[in-house]
């Protein structure tokens, strides 16, 4: 999907992140599916006026979406790259692969949202093409993914009528493909 509003570097992944909570009401309101943005625990360090300046991370978050749709769990994880040419491994977390991978394995649809920022693209990435990515850089090979293995091997988002970034049109693809 081309998004047609131009980002700072500073706001890319709050941009991103309010796009995605807008598909997230769009599919609410259709009575399409129920999605929730998953709060990263913080515990208080230092607080000013009754707000939170200062914090740590009381245990590694899981991932950032999950939600329900035509009776499964699904969990994805959103991620925005200003790069053009690729997308750096790095920027996942192994607690966030592991809880995706124990999820899909009992079951549930997981996957990444991932946005060039800079393209003004978001792509749907099945969970394979991670583990793969991540399984090729452990074994000395790219520590990121290539722009062009995600035009080959996920999913451009599309905007139409239903969201604003219609992500479940390849939901409905992973379903179709475990039912085969």
């Amino acid at each position: 999907m081309r998004l047609k509003t131009k980002i700072s570097h500073a706001n890319r992944g709050k941009a991103f992140e309010n796009l995605i909570e807008r598909a997230i009401r769009q599919y609410k309101k259709a009575d399409v599916a129920i999605f929730h943005k998953r709060a990263t625990p913080i515990k208080p360090v230092r607080m000013r006026g009754g707000r939170i300046v200062d914090g740590i991370y009381e245990k590694p978050s899981t991932v950032d979406y999950d939600g329900c749709y035509k009776g499964k769990c699904i969990y994805f994880e959103a991620k925005s790259t200003a790069s053009t040419t690729s997308f750096a491994l790095d920027n996942i977390h192994e607690h966030q692969m592991e809880h995706l991978e124990n999820t899909q394995k009992h079951g549930a649809i997981c996957f990444f949202l991932i946005e060039f920022a800079k393209k003004q693209e978001v792509y749907f990435v099945p969970l394979p093409v991670i583990q793969m990515a991540l399984l090729h850089a452990s074994t000395g090979g790219r520590k990121s993914i290539p722009y062009d293995t995600f035009k080959q091997y996920a999913y451009l988002v599309p905007k139409n009528k239903r969201a604003v970034l219609d992500y479940l049109i390849f939901v409905d693809k992973l379903i179709e493909e475990l039912a085969a």
